[in-house]
């Protein structure tokens, strides 16, 4: 089993070279073990060709007590663990990844994050080395392999659909009728937004594994391009693009022109209670509300916010997270809450950011072979340069006029550029100098 599949946030690699069917019967073996013989637990999955499969060599190597959710979003998994009191929750998904990726990710009772590395390490002293098991270890795998898994409640996964929307719709308090266009990137949210906006314009929500429209990644160049042709040409408020498995989310005003994502969590956090916790990588705008910093990832942000009791936490590539969503985060919790404040407001997004102090902003990949040696040789640069410089996720530097934050992929060989300044002028000067380094 290749360790590098196991992330600081879940499980994840390519299909089959890394993550395959025995890879994940063997987790999924090792999880009951984690979570104990006599444990409840919720197993979902996205749209993905291999996600079927996999889905079936969870079930089978899990053994016990399973609540089959079956094709959902990974926030309603999260929903589902906390509503139906599960002991955890095993979503078969890659996220935003390619189309050739797949893997796991695992939430304990309410829905609190459990890193892929914990599990990896659980699972090596078990499987790697099985003289070394304790009799208590080898009766308990000897229990889990042939075991047959029970279904608990036998209520189908519509039941399920019903009572996750029965729950959003709480939240949706319009005051007015918002014409909103919905891209689901041909994963897995159409299901609950049909439902929960029925009148609503919708592109690419078929599910298909391949992804053809644009893929699984909105943040991926071109993207939006869809979504924002379709703003204009249905003279939309407000456009909205998710990605396959329905936990990140990105928006476009009614000119088809994309939200940057700190104004869009600058906007969501307007109805909340500070602090926040935010990730490094947000700048001048989310720091004019108190705020703490977490390292970007679910696994983080949400053990922050439960730490400190903060109402609302964000995060740059798309996910936001809130307390009345149990902590969790959730692509269309964060769109109800931007079409409500849409619905309560008689100007256009535009027109209200344009009330704000004017930033000047610059956000862009590079791929790397070494993340670590280009982060040194940009923190090494700007110390000698008598420059500010802390690492409290990747590397922040902030001039006077300038900032950015340069963070390594937890998930893929690039380096994440988030720059912004007070001038155009500010802007070009430091995105110059910061290129002749990367």
């Amino acid at each position: 089993m290749n360790p590098k599949i196991f992330k600081a946030n879940d499980i994840r690699g390519k299909y089959p070279q890394e993550v395959n069917e025995k890879t994940i019967f063997e987790i999924a073996k090792a999880l009951r073990g984690y979570f104990g013989l006599k444990a409840k637990i919720v197993i979902g999955r996205d749209d993905r060709l291999s996600s079927p499969s996999l889905y079936k060599e969870v079930f089978r190597g899990l053994g016990g007590k399973i609540i089959e959710a079956k094709i959902i979003t990974t926030p309603m998994l999260y929903f589902l663990v906390n509503k139906l009191g599960a002991d955890g929750g095993i979503m078969v998904t890659a996220s935003h990844n390619p189309k050739n990726f797949n893997g796991l990710k695992i939430v304990g009772k309410k829905a609190s994050p459990i890193s892929g590395l914990e599990i990896g390490s659980f699972a090596s002293t078990r499987f790697v080395r099985p003289a070394t098991r304790s009799l208590v270890l080898a009766d308990s795998v000897r229990l889990l392999v042939g075991h047959h898994a029970e279904s608990v409640a036998g209520v189908s996964d519509k039941r399920y659909q019903f009572l996750y929307i029965s729950f959003l719709k709480k939240f949706l308090k319009l005051k007015r009728p918002v014409k909103v266009v919905f891209d689901c990137s041909n994963g897995t949210t159409g299901l609950v937004l049909k439902k929960l906006f029925p009148r609503a314009i919708f592109i690419n929500n078929k599910l298909n594994g391949n992804f053809p429209a644009h893929g699984p990644d909105p943040m991926a160049g071109g993207a939006m391009e869809q979504l924002q042709s379709a703003v204009k040409k249905h003279k939309a408020d407000l456009g909205i693009i998710f990605d396959s498995d329905g936990d990140r989310v990105f928006f476009a005003d009614d000119k088809g022109k994309t939200i940057d994502a700190e104004d869009a969590a600058f906007i969501l956090a307007e109805n909340y209670k500070q602090p926040f916790v935010i990730s490094a990588d947000y700048g001048y705008r989310m720091k004019q509300y108190k705020t703490i910093i977490s390292k970007v990832g679910r696994y983080f942000l949400k053990k922050k916010m439960i730490d400190k009791k903060a109402s609302f936490g964000a995060e740059r590539s798309g996910h936001y997270y809130f307390k009345d969503f149990n902590y969790s985060d959730s692509g269309i919790f964060a769109a109800i809450q931007m079409i409500n404040f849409i619905s309560g407001k008689n100007e256009k997004i535009p027109d209200y950011l344009n009330k704000l102090p004017k930033l000047y902003r610059f956000s862009k990949n590079f791929k790397v072979s070494d993340k670590e040696k280009i982060i040194n040789r940009a923190e090494k640069f700007y110390k000698n340069k008598k420059i500010k410089v802390s690492s409290p996720d990747g590397l922040v530097v902030e001039a006077k006029d300038f900032r950015f934050c340069l963070r390594p992929s937890n998930t893929e060989n690039l380096v994440r550029l988030n720059a912004e300044a007070l001038s155009k002028e500010a802007l070009s000067r430091g995105i110059k100098e910061l290129k002749q380094i990367l």
